[in-house]
């Protein structure tokens, strides 16, 4: 192989390179969701599509910015240990629910208003009791899955 066809594969190379790390780039801040793992849970009997928030950084993101969640879609937040926790509207653009699980149990929920709703004031809500999990929904959305305190929730 001579010189010059070394230069002009290794700037192919370089430049493959480029673009995968800025096209990745792009990716995460169009759609931040789209790195997070899916999966589903069952709450009673309701099924639930989950984006897995169980970093520290996801955690601290969770649903900010988003502007729409389909109708049986939500995140689960999983903590390394059952700690009191509370959740605020920062950033926050639809209404949600809030469901605190304990080993897996329900044990209280919580309706969370979005910032815009709140007049741009951030608002927090603690939990009930020390939880390991806590999963955001649309708000309205375990009123019309009959999800309650002491349902079971598992993932599937």
């Amino acid at each position: 192989m001579t010189f010059h066809m070394f230069k002009i594969i290794s700037i192919i190379i370089i430049v493959g390179v480029v673009g995968v790390v800025v096209f990745t780039m792009y990716v995460r801040e169009t759609d931040p969701l789209s790195t997070y793992e899916t999966k589903t849970i069952q709450m009673g009997n309701a099924n639930l599509e989950v984006l897995i928030a169980d970093s520290e950084e996801k955690r601290t993101n969770g649903l900010m910015g988003v502007t729409k969640l389909s109708t049986d879609t939500g995140m689960l937040f999983i903590f390394p240990d059952s700690s009191p926790r509370t959740f605020w509207n920062k950033n926050t653009l639809i209404p949600l629910d809030l469901i605190w699980i304990s080993s897996g149990r329900v044990i209280g929920v919580s309706s969370l208003s979005s910032i815009t709703q709140s007049g741009n004031h951030i608002i927090s809500l603690p939990s009930p009791d020390a939880v390991d999990w806590v999963v955001e929904v649309n708000a309205g959305w375990v009123r019309a899955r009959g999800v309650e305190i002491g349902t079971e929730v598992h993932i599937k």
